[in-house]
């Protein structure tokens, strides 16, 4: 019950989500800032840093990693993240008419002893379906001994499942990065 609440009020206070999610992010190969200076587009990996404004004198920023088919650019799956409290929440945004009972997952790639773990599913809105996972410091610590997660979710109940592969290898730095340019503003 915990984890549903903190997921509600994170969507509470971060209504733009959506409207971010919406504008693709356009990543430059621009080099992590060491300082709280973080700039929009700064690249950690296959993360970006990407910012709106919420208010005139405060942005929201989060991580956006974008996965699209090579031939066509049709989005396969959207991956938000950002630092919370006592942790972050990672967000996997999947096209409309994703299969909801099938869930959402993921698992770390080079690790077959750790169990999957199960995504919520918060809604679906416009072009995306949308589920959360929190990310607690223990979970967050074995993200820094890992370079890539396996997202895994199905179209439909008969297809196989889609699994795409997260790059998580400058993850914990980029969510550091994100919050301590979040305390100096």
């Amino acid at each position: 019950m915990e984890t549903r609440r903190v997921i509600r009020k994170l969507f509470l206070s971060f209504g733009l989500l959506t409207a971010l999610a919406a504008a693709p992010a356009l990543a430059q190969e621009t080099e992590a800032e060491t300082d709280t200076d973080l700039a929009n587009n700064t690249a950690f990996g296959d993360w970006v840093v990407s910012c709106q404004a919420a208010t005139v004198q405060r942005n929201i920023c989060q991580l956006v990693q974008v996965q699209t088919l090579r031939d066509t650019g049709q989005m396969l799956a959207r991956f938000v993240a950002l630092p919370v409290e006592d942790g972050a929440i990672l967000l996997a945004q999947m096209p409309m008419g994703v299969y909801l009972p099938g869930g959402a997952v993921y698992r770390f790639a080079e690790n077959e002893d750790l169990e999957q773990r199960e995504m919520i599913w918060q809604r679906c809105l416009g072009e995306v379906c949308e589920a959360a996972a929190p990310l607690d410091t223990d979970e967050l610590a074995l993200f820094a001994e890992h370079d890539q997660i396996l997202v895994g979710f199905r179209m439909r109940a008969e297809d196989e499942p889609i699994i795409l592969g997260v790059d998580i290898s400058r993850f914990n730095e980029a969510l550091e990065a994100l919050e301590r340019a979040n305390t100096q503003e």
